[in-house]
């Protein structure tokens, strides 16, 4: 199986689940992640780190990514820990990365992300779609 993010093979630890792009989905979402890291022996600070960084791409995927659908649409969230860091993957397949002048947020969850994590990645991809590749140090 292959990344989607990079393209190259996962290696054996991972999770990834399919959640619906609807407010309930955010803290489901957090919560797999968490209980996830955890089992990998992910404690303190960069536990919290990580639930909030999750929090906030999903939130996005939620307020953004279908917001000219009449239904939500879907978003994975893939996990894996490649040597001394731990990788998480949000995807979804909505309308991408678009300006939106009539945004319910104020426009910090991408910065706020981008502090928290030891490098973000925001790729548009060609049709539809947005990914987000956030990794976390481990031995930091």
């Amino acid at each position: 199986m292959a990344n989607r993010a990079t393209g190259d093979k996962w290696p054996a630890v991972i999770m990834r689940r399919v959640f619906r792009a609807t407010a309930d989905a955010v803290p489901s979402a957090r919560h797999a992640v968490v209980a996830f890291a955890e089992l990998q022996g992910v404690r303190g600070s960069l536990l919290r780190d990580i639930a909030l960084a999750v929090s906030e791409a999903c939130t996005n995927v939620v307020l953004h990514a279908y917001r000219d659908e009449d239904e939500p649409g879907s978003f994975e969230v893939t996990v894996h820990r490649p040597g001394d860091e731990f990788e998480i993957v949000v995807s979804d397949d909505g309308v991408g990365m678009l300006p939106r002048p009539d945004s319910p947020g104020i426009g910090v969850g991408l910065p706020l992300i981008a502090e928290l994590t030891r490098s973000l990645e925001v790729r548009a991809e060609e049709d539809r779609g947005t990914t987000l590749v956030m990794r976390f140090g481990l031995a930091e």
